[in-house]
């Protein structure tokens, strides 16, 4: 986990992370408290980056050293240009990522996701009353689960492919990997792989285990931030990247819209990773304790209503008829009268006064503004005792049009 907070208006921005990050993508992976997480890649676009500190080993601090090394102080027409620029760097790079360390971790990420779906199923095997008359259809089942998860969004749609691997075709990854997926089926499945139609499935999976915007496995969090030659106001660019296949990194676009302090407010606050804390000081209280109200005004209405209409001189049955009506859709709309009118005192008392400060706040006080938000989570963890890999010391940026990147606060 890491904490990072992302403050801009109309006349600079400014990137506050914690030292703390997470190296390796398994079970073997290590926490430390002294990376590098905010990086500059141009005289006015730093990146940002959280969650997995590496790829293949490199960290990101190393992968833009190297990048900065061949491009120099080179200027980019927008920040999209830069990221572009800078996953184009990456791509295909084999003096920084050879051939053997990414087969090594595709291996290992295949190996990992081929044993989640064999315990997922004996788990739906060993359930009371469960419908599989066997532990090859629970395999299946768990198996077709999993892809399901991977083709289709939370919503029930179709998820589109990467748009960096849409002419890497099934065949192409059959062709490239085929022998390994053979290999990894026999080793880590045994008989659960040796039907041809399950067999098949197992290559659609990891397929589209690579391939789709669900990032099941371990990623890094990238944040492109600053200022490019065409754009008049700041900017930021947000991707999730994994691993590499056939050289080329995983990566997705979080937003699919341009994102700059022109397009909306005059302000703009964006959290990353463990932010609980922030989002307690921005909105007047903690997520969790805004979850619990929910569930307890839900259930006060609930009881209140019940009571009503025993009150009232009904019978249980007619009780339990009217209560049926209600929860269909009287008592979820004064839920949500509850959340809307909790939300709005929060936009006016909180967030509302908080934006019109920032958005007349010069850039060093943005600076300290995201500074002092990052700390809070490393306080809570702190007193809590918590083990979430966050803390170390704060570092900051501050980019405008007039100066460029500069550094705030830059640990030691």
């Amino acid at each position: 986990m890491t904490s990072e907070v992302m403050i801009m208006n109309r006349q600079a921005i400014a990137l506050a992370a914690d030292s703390a990050v997470t190296y390796g993508g398994g079970t073997d992976s290590v926490v430390t408290l002294e990376a590098e997480k905010i990086l500059t890649l141009s005289p006015t676009i730093a990146l940002m980056v959280y969650s997995r500190g590496d790829v293949l080993g490199r960290s990101w601090s190393q992968i833009a050293h190297a990048f900065r090394k061949e491009y120099g102080d080179q200027d980019y027409a927008s920040v999209e240009e830069c990221a572009a620029t800078f996953f184009a760097f990456i791509d295909n790079n084999r003096r920084l990522f050879p051939e053997d360390d990414e087969r090594e971790e595709f291996e290992d990420l295949l190996r990992a996701a081929f044993s989640t779906v064999l315990d997922y199923a004996k788990g739906l095997r060993n359930y009371p009353h469960s419908p599989y008359a066997s532990d090859e259809s629970a395999f299946e089942a768990a198996l077709d689960m999993y892809r399901r998860m991977l083709a289709l969004d939370e919503g029930g749609e179709v998820r589109d492919t990467l748009a960096v691997f849409e002419d890497f075709t099934q065949e192409d990854f059959n062709g490239l990997y085929g022998a390994l997926i053979d290999a990894l089926i026999i080793e880590a499945l045994g008989i659960y792989g040796e039907d041809e139609a399950v067999r098949a499935k197992l290559y659609d999976f990891a397929y589209m285990l690579m391939v789709k915007p669900a990032f099941l496995e371990t990623y890094a969090g990238l944040v492109f931030a600053g200022f490019g030659q065409d754009d008049i106001f700041p900017v930021y660019s947000h991707y999730y990247a994994s691993i590499l296949v056939n050289g080329v990194m995983k990566r997705g676009h979080d937003e699919t819209i341009h994102v700059a302090v022109d397009d909306g407010p005059s302000a703009f606050v964006r959290t990353f990773a463990q932010a609980d804390m922030t989002h307690a000081f921005l909105r007047g209280v903690h997520p969790t304790m805004f979850d619990l109200m929910i569930s307890l005004n839900m259930r006060a209405n609930e009881i209140a209503a019940e009571v009503a209409l025993t009150e009232a001189g009904l019978s249980r049955d007619q009780v339990v008829e009217v209560m049926g009506r209600m929860q269909d859709h009287v008592l979820p709309e004064l839920s949500m009268e509850f959340i809307r009118v909790s939300q709005a005192v929060s936009q006016e008392e909180f967030i509302d006064p908080f934006i019109k400060v920032v958005s007349a706040s010069g850039k060093r006080q943005i600076a300290e503004t995201a500074k002092s938000l990052v700390d809070l989570n490393i306080l809570k963890t702190n007193l809590h005792m918590v083990q979430t890999g966050v803390g170390g010391d704060v570092d900051v940026v501050m980019i405008s049009r007039t100066h460029g990147v500069e550094w705030f606060a830059q640990k030691s």
